[in-house]
């Protein structure tokens, strides 16, 4: 028995204190559970640092607010992004951006670039961006088919620079740069290691005007210098050749402003040499403006809908349909790759969905919006996606791409362009 009440006492004493112990943290809970709103003042719900931070961040706001470049680039989200965006969303994006570089002391005009680049950021969209006026200047260059320079083709390889090409009737030729020649400066200038982007930027320049150029012909290390006189130099971007079997062949390279106008010439040329069918070669096309390759497709197509567009702009969206003046009744192989986007995405399908082609290559990139640029008074640009477009069958292609009727795949290493090869074999047999 005197176990027993032992044991009774002891199981008292235990519950008593886990009583106790309710009791005392009931105290330091009610005043926060019977608090104003159950949380902290800051804009994540968190006290302490976070609050002083948010207070940063107010501050950061105010200089993106009392700065016109920042304001009018919110303006033009807001009004024109494909989706409905918070005002709010976008200048908290912006200013939190912007803390390190404030911290670090950097002046307005950085502080504000952050701003605007983080708010653009923040719609976690990859097409959409902030491009410096180099950018913006560069990609007119590219859409033009024209720009002031030399006419050669360069990539980077092992930390150096690379001529890959040079192109006919160009100041390069008449120079007598070769394919593979490396440039290792520019008006005395060491160029090694810099970034392939900026040397062109000093390459390239007025019309009349001189460069030199510090080139190593391999397998020599001498460094040789050229003179060359800048001149106006043509982008190729259409490049037609006769295959065996009666095959035309095309290639596009890029959607400038006027290209269908240059593929309305070559289709013309192709037949007259005799051409019974057509290779249309789309590989590494990323793409340009929209409305050419629209055009383009009409060439091809009696009757159907070319493409349709979706987006909150007025004239976003918008169905566009052929006008039945084709241009090229024969058969047609299209040559597509991983490399093949945007506008060049909006031909293939266009013919594709419409039977007027068979596709051969590798899943083309997939994406299915639409940019326009804005440009500010100080020539940097908001490159913001304003809607996005639908093939003719009501599909979008978002990150998804068009898959090839004959998937064939290129030798990693080797001259051998299997692709070509069998796109060029089913336009011979008149599929």
């Amino acid at each position: 028995m005197d176990e027993d009440r032992i044991r009774r006492d002891r199981i008292l004493i235990i519950v008593s204190v886990i009583l106790s112990l309710l009791l005392v943290g009931s105290c330091f809970a009610i005043p926060y559970l019977f608090s104003s709103d159950g949380s902290s003042s800051s804009r994540d719900g968190n006290t302490g640092d976070d609050v002083v931070m948010d207070e940063e961040t107010n501050e950061l706001e105010q200089i993106l607010l009392d700065n016109s470049s920042y304001t009018e680039a919110q303006d033009i989200v807001e009004v024109n992004y494909v989706d409905e965006v918070s005002e709010d969303d976008l200048l908290y994006a912006g200013a939190r951006g912007m803390r390190r570089l404030a911290e670090e002391g950097a002046d307005e005009e950085i502080l504000v670039d952050r701003g605007i680049t983080a708010m653009i950021d923040s719609l976690d969209d990859p097409h959409s961006s902030y491009m410096s006026a180099e950018e913006v200047t560069a990609l007119d260059t590219q859409l033009s088919g024209h720009f002031s320079g030399i006419g050669v083709v360069m990539e980077t390889e092992k930390n150096e620079i690379k001529i890959t090409r040079v192109l006919e009737g160009t100041p390069a030729q008449e120079a007598g740069l070769k394919e593979g020649d490396i440039v290792k400066a520019v008006d005395g200038m060491d160029i090694t290691g810099m970034d392939i982007t900026e040397a062109v930027t000093f390459i390239r320049g007025p019309e009349g005007t001189t460069v030199r150029l510090g080139i190593v012909r391999p397998p020599s290390s001498e460094i040789k210098d050229f003179d060359i006189v800048r001149g106006d130099i043509e982008i190729p971007v259409v490049e037609t050749e006769m295959k065996e079997g009666g095959v035309g062949y095309l290639r596009l390279s890029d959607w400038t402003q006027d290209v269908d106008q240059k593929i309305a010439e070559a289709l013309a040329d192709l037949r007259a040499q005799g051409a019974e069918s057509l290779v249309i070669d789309l590989r590494l096309n990323p793409g340009g403006y929209m409305e050419p390759a629209i055009r383009a497709a009409d060439m091809f197509l009696r009757d159907g809908v070319i493409v349709s567009s979706r987006g909150r702009v007025a004239g976003a969206s918008q169905e566009y349909t052929a006008d039945g003046d084709i241009q090229w009744d024969l058969p047609v192989v299209i040559l597509v790759d991983r490399g093949s986007a945007s506008s060049s995405e909006i031909f293939t399908a266009a013919l594709r969905e419409n039977d007027r082609c068979i596709l051969v290559g590798e899943t083309t990139f997939g994406k299915g919006s639409i940019q326009k640029i804005y440009r500010q008074d100080d020539g940097t640009g908001l490159r913001l996606t304003i809607a996005r477009y639908y093939t003719p069958s009501g599909q979008s292609i978002d990150d998804e791409g068009i898959v090839p009727d004959y998937f064939v795949k290129n030798p990693v290493v080797g001259e051998e362009d299997l692709q070509l090869k069998k796109a060029v074999e089913l336009a011979g047999s008149g599929v």
